[in-house]
C-alpha cells in the first residue's frame, strides 16, 4: 500500500511540476503578445509624435528669431538672441528635471510582477511537497515516526 501512495504522490509532483512549466510558458508568451502589442502602439505614436515635433520645431524657431528681433531694438541684436537663448537653456532645464523625476512603469511591468507571484506560490506548493515527502519518509523505512 505504501509503494501505491507513494507512486501517486510521485505522480502528482510530476504533474505540479509539468504545470509550473506550462504556466510559466504562459506567461512568457503573454509577455511576448504584450510586448508586441506595446512596440507596435509605440511605433505609431512616435511616427505622429516626430512630424508633429518638426513641425513645432519650425514654428518655434521662427518664433524666437521674431522675438528675438524684436527685442533688439531695445537692447541690441547679440544681447536680445543671448537672452532669448538663455530662457530656452533654463526653460529646458526645468523641463528635463521634471521629467527624469516621474518616470512611469515599464511596458512588461505587469507581467513580470504576475510572474513573480506565481513563481513564489509554486515554490510555496513545491515547499509543501517537499515536507510531506519528508513527512512520508519514515513510514517508507519501516518507522512509524515516533521515537
Amino acid at each position: 500500500m505504501s509503494e501505491a501512495r507513494d507512486a501517486a504522490l510521485l505522480s502528482l509532483v510530476r504533474d505540479v511540476v509539468d504545470d509550473m512549466g506550462t504556466l510559466v510558458a504562459g506567461h512568457v508568451r503573454l509577455a511576448r503578445a504584450e510586448l508586441a502589442a506595446d512596440a507596435r502602439g509605440l511605433g505609431r505614436r512616435v511616427a505622429v509624435i516626430a512630424l508633429g515635433a518638426s513641425l513645432l520645431l519650425v514654428g518655434y524657431a521662427l518664433a524666437c528669431v521674431a522675438a528675438a528681433l524684436a527685442l533688439a531694438h531695445v537692447f541690441g541684436a547679440p544681447f536680445a538672441f543671448l537672452a532669448v537663448g538663455g530662457v530656452h537653456i533654463v526653460g529646458a532645464g526645468i523641463a528635463l528635471g521634471v521629467m527624469t523625476r516621474s518616470a512611469t512603469a515599464g511596458p512588461l511591468d505587469e507581467s513580470l510582477s504576475q510572474l513573480d507571484r506565481t513563481v513564489a506560490s509554486l515554490s510555496a506548493g513545491a515547499r509543501d511537497v517537499k515536507h510531506i515527502v519528508e513527512a512520508r519518509a519514515p513510514e517508507r523505512n519501516g518507522h512509524n515516526g515516533v521515537a
